[in-house]
């Protein structure tokens, strides 16, 4: 069964003026579908079963309340993967959504990592360059007293396909939580909320993005601190081309008795075209005083000095615009130990190039 709604997302924690259309997001006519896209592969020991529905119905996500409504007015389905006890996995799990044929899904995935695991799991959602259609991803996580969580997600779409990609958990004391997440193309909206209550809790983002011709991004990820001596890195990198759009919200809150809390975000746009449209805000906000927090942006495009460098060595415009493409893609693409899932971010940006 498939509904049709009108959906608001990726509201930032505190607005800014409003003629900047950038408080929030609205999205007309979004195809939530109880149909299931994705396949798990998981290591031994690590559980995967099938819930009626969410067990973190108190955790805010990214893309806000619209898309948690959507969820439960249609009752979907959850997929849950636990990471027992102390067990640390060398091997990711998996999860492989192929959209192929697909012009509506919505999925549900949480995961839980008990005290003193650690594991990395890795979603790789695909579609033809040609697909059109809505997919809807949601992600909680639980990350208990000791725990450390690897997510790594990678997804390539085609200018049709819209991406509603949702995250949102928490963190208890001393837990860890590293998201990578590679963004290659299509009509998307990402977000991420992450609750660090856990004293000593941390959270390191790493987000590339290379959005061309018709395609669009809107981002909202927000890391809310409670806890005393927690920490946020947000390192965010990428590319616009064509007439590519772009909205990016990221948010640093220090809340009162988030004593020696530190954060850091910063985000690097390189801009190949004229009529590319860029927006940045990064925010800090801030209830508690012994705290350090640090953000900001840089956004431009490439030196005429380096181009002219570069042409004198031989190098065309276009494959010049092609390798600080990939660079940027591939400094975080780096960060991702599976050598499978990096082989596949390569081979999708030299289908891109391609094309």
């Amino acid at each position: 069964m498939t509904e049709k709604m009108n959906l608001i997302v990726n509201r930032i924690p505190s607005p800014t003026w409003n003629w900047l259309k950038m408080n929030e997001t609205s999205v007309k006519e979004v195809a939530v579908s109880s149909d299931t896209a994705y396949i798990l592969h998981l290591p031994e020991e690590m559980g995967g079963y099938v819930a009626s529905a969410s067990r973190l119905p108190q955790v805010k996500t990214g893309l806000g309340y619209d898309l948690e409504r959507a969820f439960e007015m249609e009752r979907l389905t959850s997929r849950l993967i636990t990471i027992p006890e102390g067990d640390h996995f060398d091997q990711p799990a998996r999860v492989d959504m192929d959209l192929s044929e697909r012009d509506a899904v919505a999925n549900q995935l949480e995961i839980h990592a008990a005290h003193d695991s650690e594991a990395t799991v890795i979603v790789n959602l695909r579609a033809p360059r040609d697909q059109k259609g809505d997919v809807i991803v949601q992600i909680k996580y639980d990350i208990q007293k000791n725990a450390k969580l690897k997510l790594v997600t990678v997804q390539s779409a085609g200018q049709g396909m819209r991406v509603f990609f949702d995250l949102g958990g928490g963190l208890a004391d001393s837990a860890r939580f590293e998201l990578i997440q590679v963004i290659l193309g299509g009509q998307s909206c990402y977000g991420n909320y992450s609750d660090l209550a856990g004293k000593f809790s941390s959270i390191r983002t790493d987000i590339a993005y290379l959005i061309g011709r018709d395609e669009c991004l809107d981002m909202n990820y927000v890391a809310y601190h409670t806890g005393r001596k927690t920490d946020t890195v947000m390192n965010v990198s990428g590319v616009l081309e064509g007439n590519a759009k772009k909205n990016f919200r990221g948010t640093i809150d220090f809340r009162r008795g988030a004593k020696g809390a530190t954060g850091n975000e910063m985000e690097e746009v390189l801009l190949m075209s004229d009529d590319v449209v860029n927006q940045t805000i990064p925010v800090i906000l801030c209830q508690e005083e012994d705290v350090e927090g640090n953000h900001g942006a840089s956004i431009g495009k490439l030196d005429e000095s380096l181009l002219f460098y570069m042409q004198s060595r031989g190098l065309s415009l276009d494959e010049i615009y092609q390798m600080m493409s990939r660079a940027k893609v591939e400094a975080v693409s780096a960060r991702i130990e599976d050598q499978k899932t990096r082989e596949n971010i390569l081979a999708i940006l030299d289908q891109r190039e391609n094309c």
